[in-house]
């Protein structure tokens, strides 16, 4: 029986909760670092700077560049909440509005700078060593194909914990975000794995799976790992053709929009180890092939939950033997960013998807579900701060309807 009485969404009201923080902290500092990061002129800084000020002291409203394609879809989405405060609005909805007025404040749809550029850059060219690493497993992998299981999962748990690499919570240049010390304990911080069911699902097939989508989340490492998984995909000769659904303007800093996929390829082909150009060449000749797909969308910038996808998006799906959503955000969208019961099982709360998912996600917001509750205990006496740390990570899946 499908769900169809679903829990309130999270709001931003109560002090000392991450969702609290992230709003009345967090949102400011990123409009800062834009600032600091970019050679803007005094106009572009000033609407900044009165984006700041309206965060803690103004209300919402409506968007003002009026021919921005994106228009009309927001004047729906704001209505709700128009004249609130930016904390009485539901969490998802404030952090999708501040960065959509981001993008008012820069005019980034006649001048198409994206704002959050310097971090993307910064994201690819320190994490030089974990791309070298994920490089020359690639190379191995697809060179022995007779460890196929081992191999996918292998890819799978590199593009999800790839999802620790957030530049809009660790900045490139700041703190280091969290890693574990060892490939080894990977799965000791996992907290659902259900990684057996998906590698099973792309394995069992006499053919290749045709169609496999996979919504990313940050550019980065996290986007060279997402690469990587579609390299043995593609390489290994399981899937035909791998769609990358991509933001279609910047948004949560680091997520990936087109331009992102191109830049970050190029960025293989040039790099200096063999391993790393080779596995770039790869997958250039795969998108020239069509066999790598790039297909933006203004539904991943909205503050949608995923239950409302649009038909486009319905058609491009249809056929896929899987949809794999990688990160935080996109987890939050898909379950509504809701006050779920941290028990219920994730099948249950997704019945509403006409397809098979995976849900690859490094936790970084007070939402989760699929857990036991004598798991969510032992955690939290282990780590208080574990659905926000980025330390713990979840592997569900859903066959879907």
């Amino acid at each position: 029986m499908m769900t169809t009485n679903y829990p309130p969404p999270i709001y931003s009201t109560e002090p000392g909760s991450w969702a609290h923080s992230t709003v009345s902290e967090r949102l400011p500092e990123i409009a800062r670092r834009i600032i600091d990061e970019n050679q803007f002129g005094e106009s572009v800084q000033n609407n900044l700077l009165e984006l700041i000020e309206e965060i803690s002291a103004g209300s919402i409203r409506m968007l003002e560049d009026h021919q921005s394609p994106d228009w009309d879809d927001w004047e729906g989405y704001i209505k709700p909440y128009l004249g609130q405060d930016w904390l009485e609005a539901p969490w998802f909805f404030a952090e999708h509005y501040f960065y959509r007025r981001v993008m008012e404040a820069v005019d980034y749809f006649q001048l198409g700078l994206d704002p959050f550029a310097y971090q993307k850059r910064q994201g690819l060219e320190t994490t030089h060593q974990d791309t070298a690493v994920l490089a020359a497993f690639l190379t191995e992998a697809i060179n022995a194909p007779g460890q196929l299981e081992k191999s996918l999962i292998e890819g799978f748990y590199f593009s999800l914990w790839g999802n620790q690499a957030d530049l809009s919570l660790w900045p490139a240049d700041g703190v280091e975000s969290p890693k574990h010390d060892t490939r080894l304990t990977l799965q000791d911080h996992l907290l659902a794995n259900h990684i057996q069911t998906v590698v099973d699902r792309l394995l069992n097939g006499i053919e290749p799976v045709r169609q496999v989508d996979l919504i990313l989340d940050n550019a980065g490492f996290e986007l060279v790992a997402d690469l990587g998984l579609a390299d043995l995909l593609l390489g290994l000769r399981l899937v035909e053709t791998v769609t990358l659904h991509v933001k279609a303007h910047p948004t949560f800093v680091s997520d990936v929009i087109q331009a992102d996929v191109g830049q970050t390829i190029a960025f293989l082909v040039a790099g200096p180890d063999q391993p790393v150009s080779e596995f770039g060449e790869r997958i250039e000749t795969y998108q020239n092939r069509g066999r790598l797909q790039i297909k933006p969308n203004f539904f991943w910038n909205s503050p949608l939950a995923m239950w409302d996808f649009p038909q486009e998006l319905a058609e491009e799906w249809r056929g896929s033997a899987m949809l794999i959503s990688k990160g935080d955000a996109n987890y939050r969208r898909i379950l509504g960013d809701r006050q779920w019961d941290f028990t219920i099982p994730f099948p249950q709360a997704v019945d509403y998807l006409p397809l098979p998912l995976a849900a690859l996600r490094t936790l970084k917001a007070e939402l989760a579900v699929g857990l036991e509750l004598d798991q969510i205990q032992e955690v939290f006496n282990q780590d208080p701060d574990w659905l926000t740390d980025g330390k713990w990570g979840v592997i569900h899946f859903s066959p879907g309807n």
